[in-house]
């Protein structure tokens, strides 16, 4: 006797509160870590939580994902300083994000591949909006996922996951493509206003959405994406010019700050721009990682090589103090994509219904 629909959802929201409450701890220790830390080190370092105002370790009781945060009041039970409401909304986008896709795709491989799949994009989500970064391992992590997931269709003749061309897998395809997309949007962004329009870890994250999204989900996502963040950033822009206004000299500093940050970026040509998208489409820097995880020598020097570059971004983005109208791009490519998987089939059908071309 198969388990009822609310059983599965009842074991989808709980599981997604538990692991929000582990995003909670990667989205707090990604950003901070140290070149030389890897992500199992970071996620696996044995030190518990603690208080940041008082610095004692929080029991197990105060370690219950949402009931505790609601308990104790948002307030930590030793010194009773506030605890950001940044936890709750982690667990409970986690939870929800996992109930909906269970609710959508019933309880099935697909299920559990996207769950995995957008809890790293959902660290990647507050990582990106707080720190202007994308951990790559987050990136992997979601590429990974998505590519296992279409090998086993292939694997179980499952129609979906049929080779295109009969030897290319759709995840491979769906990957690049997507990449390319936001490659081609880097070179056309320098071109143009000749500085980078768009971060590499945008990029990556196109490439992983691509792996796991069907390719015509994955470009609405796209679209979703923009529109999501036009309506956020209009919204952003206008209160910062009612916040601003009549304030010349505060936007005269402001001018001259971003003058002199923009001073200081190390130069970038349109050449290098398409190498690392080339690198990215191509895959190699996944390559060049699992081949130095191996310990093969000749990626372990490539990987010492790019160290001192690293340690440099790392330097750079700590300098880096966004202002009130800076915006990142990713949280609101992960929220088109978790619009797409439920609302992109429906959009697709109902344009080539309009545009007379089904």
């Amino acid at each position: 006797m198969e388990a009822p629909i609310g059983f599965w959802a009842v074991i989808a929201f709980i599981a997604g509160a538990i692991a929000g409450s582990f995003l909670n701890m990667a989205i707090w220790r990604l950003p901070r870590r140290k070149p030389a830390e890897g992500i199992l080190w970071t996620l696996t370092n044995p030190s518990r939580s603690y208080c940041p105002n008082c610095h004692k370790s929080l029991s197990i009781l105060d370690n219950i994902p949402l009931v505790s945060f609601l308990a104790l009041r948002a307030r930590c039970r030793q010194c009773n300083a506030p605890i950001a409401w940044r936890y709750f909304w982690v667990e409970m986008a986690t939870a929800g994000c996992f109930l909906a896709i269970l609710l959508h795709f019933g309880p099935t491989l697909n299920a559990a591949a996207y769950c995995l799949v957008f809890a790293a994009l959902i660290a990647a989500f507050f990582i990106d909006l707080e720190h202007f970064i994308i951990p790559d391992e987050l990136n992997s992590f979601a590429l990974f996922v998505g590519i296992a997931r279409d090998v086993w269709g292939i694997v179980q003749h499952e129609a979906v996951h049929a080779l295109l061309w009969g030897w290319l897998p759709r995840s491979l395809f769906g990957a690049v493509a997507c990449a390319g997309v936001f490659v081609f949007i880097q070179l056309l962004g320098f071109t143009l206003f000749r500085k980078e329009a768009m971060g590499d870890g945008d990029v990556k994250l196109a490439r992983a959405i691509g792996a796991l999204l069907p390719l015509g989900q994955a470009l609405v996502s796209f679209l979703f994406a923009i529109g999501v963040g036009a309506v956020f950033g209009i919204s952003l822009l206008a209160f910062a010019a009612w916040q601003s206004r009549g304030s010349e000299a505060a936007k005269e500093v402001e001018f001259v700050e971003e003058e002199d940050a923009e001073g200081d970026e190390a130069p970038v040509t349109l050449g290098e721009i398409a190498l690392r998208g080339l690198i990215y489409m191509c895959f190699v820097d996944l390559a060049v990682g699992v081949a130095a995880a191996l310990r093969i020598p000749a990626a372990v020097n490539v990987v010492k090589m790019m160290q001192p570059l690293a340690e440099e971004s790392l330097e750079a983005e700590d300098d880096f103090e966004p202002g009130p109208t800076h915006i990142p791009f990713g949280p609101y490519m992960v929220a088109g994509a978790f619009l797409a998987v439920f609302a992109a089939d429906g959009l697709i059908h109902w344009y080539l219904r309009w545009s007379h071309l089904r």
